[in-house]
């Protein structure tokens, strides 16, 4: 049995456009912004739970968000699913085709992606969408910046 489990830590900043992302043994993000798919390139730590005392986790990269931008997160049954021939899932050249699907409507595009790539899926399918939204007109913070109390 396995003893140990993979990770991806995400800290976003209150009111930011950023997003520290720390991989411990697990595959780095994908992030789509526009019509443009990038794997995140990232200093990946040990998986957790290994027991070695001595091994440093990876560094935390940060990376700049604009609204729209949508951050993937799929576990290595995605990644490591295989074709008939034995090649694998390509995830990030298939979800270049798929910049213009909602995001809400974008895991199950994938599923029916990898269903049909793979035809025996032989590990956990695991996936996350993130997306930034730009700010709503109504969920303005006002208390942001110069008092706007003071008029003089």
């Amino acid at each position: 049995a396995e003893l140990f489990a993979t990770a991806v830590l995400l800290d976003f900043v209150p009111h930011g456009r950023e997003v520290r992302v720390l991989a411990c043994g697990h595959p780095p993000p994908v992030l789509v912004r526009g019509d443009a798919v990038r794997t995140l390139e990232l200093d990946p730590g040990p998986p957790l739970g290994l027991g070695l005392a001595d091994v440093l986790p990876g560094t935390a990269a940060t990376v700049s968000l604009k609204p729209g931008d949508r951050l993937l997160l799929a576990s290595d049954g995605v990644l490591e699913a295989r074709d008939a021939s034995g090649a694998f899932y390509p995830f990030a050249e298939r979800l270049a085709r798929m910049t213009g699907v909602d995001p809400d409507r974008l895991p199950d595009e994938i599923w029916a992606d990898l269903s049909g790539f793979a035809p025996k899926i032989q590990d956990d399918v695991t996936l996350l969408v993130l997306t930034l939204d730009a700010p709503r007109p109504d969920r303005v913070d006002l208390l942001d910046g110069p008092d706007r109390a003071d008029t003089g």
